[in-house]
């Protein structure tokens, strides 16, 4: 990669990830300068990361800068002695799932692999962890003979929803 490239990389990665970060900063309590200091420190601990191949990021450059900018801030924080509400720090922390192209995905690809697992097991995944019911009343409600059987069927179930999920194109993207 030339000079210019690696300019080019940081005007993009500047104009997409700065202004939702010092959005975060303001309501945080901070100012436009603080914004900018806070983001060029952890601009450049990523550029020293990457530089030294210690770089190793399982998301997006942005959003792995802009975790790097938090963490800055959320320490300046407690190195000025400021005293933040946990309400307004709720408020804060929250960011845009948009920010996070590749959750999107990853979500898509979770509910594209449920799907293709059929009705059945679709059925008794959300019986198991969104209705919380216990396996016994999987077994009645499913008519498995056994609690041991349910137990099995959902285990074959989340395995159907892993392969589809490997196989899939978000995954691919992910692991590479």
């Amino acid at each position: 990669m030339t000079i210019h490239d690696d300019d080019k990389w940081l005007e993009i990665i500047y104009r997409q990830t700065f202004p939702i970060f010092a959005a975060w900063i303001q309501r945080a309590g901070g100012d436009l300068n603080a914004a900018k200091d806070i983001f060029h420190d952890a601009l450049l601990i990523y550029m020293e990361k990457q530089a030294d191949n210690t770089l190793n990021i399982r998301t997006t450059p942005q959003a792995y800068i802009a975790g790097i900018a938090r963490i800055l801030w959320i320490k300046k924080i407690k190195g000025d002695h400021h005293v933040v509400s946990l309400d307004t720090m709720n408020d804060v922390i929250d960011i845009p799932e948009e920010f996070f192209p590749s959750r999107n995905e990853q979500r898509n690809a979770v509910v594209q692999s449920l799907q293709k697992a059929g009705n059945r097991c679709m059925e008794l995944l959300q019986a198991f962890y969104y209705q919380r019911w216990s396996m016994q009343r999987i077994a009645n409600a499913f008519n498995y003979k056994t609690e041991h059987s349910a137990t099995v069927q959902k285990y074959k179930c989340l395995e159907k929803v892993r392969e589809h999920i490997k196989k899939s194109e978000a995954y691919e993207n992910i692991a590479a």
